[in-house]
């Protein structure tokens, strides 16, 4: 049309279409015949902008592989850089990131980045073009519910990880223990335990972004526990077909039959089905289990299939209240409190504030001590009010529940299994 006149397909089109006016620094490169732009908001510094650009052009290749179709003629990344940077959203043909302005200084930062333009960016394919019914097209009176968020958005955040590590950000080790940090926070969190990853999903609108003090001992993330279970379920796919298929094709036969074919969603069960078509083997009791329930995942069984060993050890030797305490102008509050915890079980309360600790005025120094330095077995004097209530709580510190994981190459792999791991990494 012309100049600065636009058209959009739909209204669904035009609301997942972002415009920015302003003075952006302008950057572009091309990936697999395709133009990309970036439009840079805010100060920011590049060490190296030629660099950059083939990183970023790396990243998208990478990510356009996994499906190994392309549905775009160009594609805008829109950055913004502030102090409280982070973050993004996906849209059909572009994306909204946040970065702090020092991101591209420092190697972590720098390859958090990239991580998180895998990750808006693989949502090209699934939640924009791969999706639940429920997430599209919008009803826009109401909210949207769906049980596939971990599908959406955990496994578009395993992808991620995935992609950076096979464009060659990340060593093999510096992936496994990526993996192993997200699924201690996940075995480490109570909610983990009572929560099932589908259920997480469907109450996203009425929960998880409306966090309160108990929220850790009741929920888990479908972010992070997606991950895991899409870590799972790419091992079980992987050694179910002999080292032929990974997650990568379930996400290709989604793609062809569903958005392409059907154009339409799947629902909860079609996914389920498409796992098995791939897999050559159905993993029903593992969904109900696992997914519709909240029962432990086996992930030394599955990280054995590939030849890599899974081994966990105390976080610390130390013992454990179970509670974090702030100082708030010299008021010590208990801020939140671990289920089944030595806090949980001995009376204190979020919002209870300390009046002694031990026969004596809380100090921070002691507060550290009593959280971070006593041995099981250290029993604590609290004096604590809650509301117009004070208790005096004698309190026996348990040692600490959280246990640290660890992955890595087993000694004794197989030919066999090294061939899957191949197939695994996406090698």
């Amino acid at each position: 049309m012309q100049k600065f006149v636009y058209q959009s397909a739909s209204y669904d089109e035009l609301a997942d279409s972002p415009i920015e006016i302003g003075n952006q620094k302008v950057l572009n490169f091309t990936a697999n015949n395709t133009p990309h732009q970036m439009a840079m908001y805010g100060p920011f510094t590049l060490p190296n902008e030629a660099q950059f650009l083939a990183d970023m052009k790396k990243i998208t290749e990478e990510a356009q592989r996994v499906v190994g179709q392309n549905p775009l003629d160009h594609y805008l990344f829109i950055v913004h850089h502030l102090e409280a940077g982070g973050g993004g959203l996906e849209h059909l043909y572009s994306t909204t990131l946040g970065a702090r302005p020092g991101t591209y200084g420092s190697d972590a930062g720098y390859k958090n980045f990239l991580r998180l333009v895998a990750h808006e960016y693989f949502h090209l394919w699934n939640v924009k073009r791969i999706r639940p019914v429920a997430l599209g097209p919008f009803d826009y009176d109401h909210e949207n519910y769906t049980h596939m968020l971990w599908v959406s958005e955990g496994q578009t955040e395993y992808m991620a990880n995935q992609i950076a590590q096979r464009a060659g950000f990340y060593t093999a080790q510096q992936y496994y223990d990526q993996l192993a940090t997200v699924l201690g926070g996940v075995e480490n969190q109570p909610g983990n335990k009572l929560q099932p990853v589908a259920m997480s999903s469907f109450d996203a609108w009425i929960r998880a972004y409306r966090p309160d003090e108990n929220s850790r001992n009741s929920e888990i993330s479908y972010y992070d526990k997606g991950e895991m279970v899409g870590m799972m379920l790419d091992l079980m796919i992987v050694k179910a077909s002999n080292g032929q298929k990974h997650l990568d094709d379930v996400f290709r036969l989604l793609y062809d039959k569903y958005y392409k074919g059907l154009k339409r969603g799947f629902t909860d069960q079609e996914y389920q089905d498409a796992v098995a078509e791939v897999a050559g083997k159905r993993f029903d009791d593992f969904f109900q289990n696992y997914v519709y329930g909240a029962r432990t995942l086996d992930y030394a069984t599955a990280l054995g299939y590939v030849g890599l060993s899974f081994t966990s050890a105390p976080a610390t030797t130390n013992g454990s209240l179970g509670a974090a305490i702030a100082n708030r102008n010299g008021h010590y509050i208990v801020t939140s409190v671990k289920r089944d915890g030595t806090a949980w079980n001995g009376g204190l309360n979020v919002n209870d504030e300390i009046l002694q600790l031990n026969g004596a005025a809380p100090t921070d120094e002691a507060v550290k001590q009593a959280l971070f330095a006593s041995a099981p077995g250290t029993a604590l004097k609290v004096q604590a009010r809650h509301g117009a209530i004070t208790h005096d709580l004698s309190l026996t510190l348990q040692p600490d529940p959280d246990r640290s994981y660890q992955i890595q190459p087993a000694a004794n792999a197989t030919p066999d299994q090294q061939r899957l791991l191949a197939k695994w990494l996406g090698k």
